[in-house]
């Protein structure tokens, strides 16, 4: 049985509740190189830690547009983007949408 090792489970736990979090803060956060930190996360998660940082913000972001009218370019600063272009292109790699097709193709179905 492998060793789980718990401080990938923090930085597991730490994305899914701040997903904007760097990983520089999240190897700090645990004491250990960045390296150390992406080389311990894939063998754990399975995944590589950029990706799964990314698809945790881009989660959040899909929930906020559903859940909120708050705008796209504040979602995106709440994911932790920098620019909405970068957000909206992300976005739509994953989902297929645009954020703002995403959020009304949605709120039709649902509505």
């Amino acid at each position: 049985m492998k060793q789980e090792d718990l401080r990938i489970r923090k930085v597991v736990q730490v994305l899914k509740e701040d997903p904007s979090r760097t990983v520089p803060e999240l190897a700090h956060g645990c004491q250990i190189s960045e390296s150390r930190l992406s080389h311990l996360f894939k063998r754990e998660v399975g995944t590589n830690l950029k990706n799964y940082r990314l698809d945790c913000r881009l989660q959040v972001a899909a929930g906020l547009l559903l859940s909120t009218g708050t705008s796209i370019k504040a979602i995106a600063y709440t994911a932790g983007y920098q620019h909405a272009s970068s957000f909206v292109r992300a976005f739509r790699t994953r989902f297929g949408f645009s954020p703002a097709s995403y959020r009304s193709e949605h709120a039709t179905k649902s509505g």
